[in-house]
């Protein structure tokens, strides 16, 4: 049925919008927002180049240390539940520039890279990549809020290319470091990527435009000519009671339970493991695999933003969740055949990586009239920070019982967040600022 609220004004309860939102058309491009959209993918994608490159050398890690994927995952889940808790801190420096949020984040994470392609023992490749869970933690929050307050009437397209530039960034990474890798070694392979991540960081600061305020501020400048006004909310909401409405507390147990199969996590860093380890192909194969699984990820939440858009968030998002499943279990049943592994993988890309963007643009229209970051802050936090817990979880699965059952408990997190998601009600997209 059609609501008859006014898009962005702030919801008292949980009523059922369903189909709210879900339009044939959507409001025309205005000056250049297609043009930033297009700026923070790529700083995403510069800030995949580090994950990327990191997940890659796993293999060659453990082997080089002589550790366990228990360790390796026990490293990665403590950082990456530092990382994501720390991304709570975009509610705390609202004030602080965007711009300078990232581009100090791409500096510190070219210095972590180096540091960790440098490590001459394990523990110091484990402290680089805990240093670089405290730097990197703008790119989400900070960046979702950016684009989810620049085109709220283009949020889930928005969004997800935010993530596709992340996706492609990781794109470029498999192919390279498994041909440097094969030619040079696994360090090497990390650091041909420090200079990339530096030059990104001067793009950042050379074309990002900044809006004058938060959009939740009271006071709030006008904008300059250059740059177009923030879409803000008609009145400003406490975080604390977007916090407590049913939609959005399902929401964020869904992006806890989807973590265990996120393609923005526990994926990138145990699919180049399972390929190389589980089914022992070489680092040319391995690179060439991967590869073929992040262009599944750029295509599907092309597709799924576009058309979330237009049919709604949540509809499109409870499609996704049981065919990532099917394909993810696929991924470890089809055995070592590579045309069989890159057709599934292809799949495990278009619909495990499209969930992420989906879930970020229903949590930004639940939670309108809150000021972004701060609800992204605590997004990111939660899905992000306490979801990391399953890098460490499926590091021990893969030790004490295979690839086999790890992948297959990853499926069975996405149908269960699949069922939180129906509790959810969709709540209508905002509209352009005027």
């Amino acid at each position: 049925m059609t609501s008859d609220v006014r898009a962005g004004a702030p919801q008292a309860d949980d009523r059922d919008a369903v189909g709210a939102g879900s339009t044939a058309s959507v409001a025309p491009w205005r000056r250049g927002e297609r043009g930033q959209i297009a700026l923070l993918s790529f700083a995403h994608g510069v800030q995949h180049f580090y994950a990327a490159s990191l997940a890659f050398s796993y293999p060659y890690v453990v082997a080089h240390f002589g550790i366990s994927y228990a360790l390796l995952g026990g490293v990665l889940g403590a950082a990456g539940v530092v990382g994501g808790l720390l991304q709570a801190l975009a509610g705390l420096v609202r004030r602080v520039s965007a711009r300078w949020l990232l581009v100090g984040q791409d500096i510190g994470l070219a210095a972590t890279l180096l540091l960790a392609a440098l490590a001459p023992v394990f523990a110091v490749f484990a402290l680089a990549r805990c240093l670089a869970s405290i730097v990197q933690w703008p790119q989400h929050p900070v960046g979702s809020a950016y684009l989810s307050d620049r085109v709220p009437h283009r949020r889930s397209v928005a969004l997800s290319w935010h993530t596709i530039g992340g996706s492609i960034g990781t794109l470029v990474v498999p192919l390279v470091a498994g041909v440097v890798n094969a030619a040079w070694g696994w360090r090497w392979a990390l650091g041909v990527f420090v200079p990339g991540i530096a030059l990104g960081a001067l793009v950042l600061w050379l074309r990002m435009e900044d809006p004058a305020r938060p959009a939740a501020a009271p006071s709030v400048a006008a904008p300059s000519v250059a740059t177009p006004p923030v879409a803000a909310p008609p009145a400003a909401v406490s975080l604390v009671s977007v916090l407590r409405r049913r939609t959005v507390l399902a929401i964020l147990a869904a992006g806890v339970v989807a973590a265990a199969g996120r393609g923005l996590g526990v994926l990138t860093a145990y699919i180049p493991a399972f390929l190389s380890d589980g089914r022992h192909l070489d680092s040319v194969t391995t690179g060439a695999l991967f590869t073929v699984v992040l262009v599944g990820s750029v295509v599907g939440p092309a597709f799924a933003g576009w058309l979330a858009d237009r049919v709604g968030r949540r509809r499109v998002l409870l499609a996704v969740y049981p065919l990532a499943a099917l394909c993810l279990a696929g991924y470890v049943s089809v055995g070592s055949s590579t045309w069989a592994l890159a057709g599934v993988g292809l799949l495990v890309g278009v619909f495990a990586y499209a969930e992420s963007p989906l879930l970020q643009s229903l949590f930004a229209d639940a939670t309108q009239g809150a000021n972004s970051r701060s609800v992204f802050g605590v997004f990111f936090a939660i899905a992000y920070g306490v979801g990391a817990i399953w890098t460490a979880v499926v590091g021990w699965l893969v030790t004490a019982h295979g690839f086999r059952t790890a992948f297959v408990v990853m499926a069975v997190s996405f149908v269960v967040a699949g069922l939180l998601i129906l509790v959810a009600r969709e709540h209508p997209a905002a509209a352009p600022a005027s």
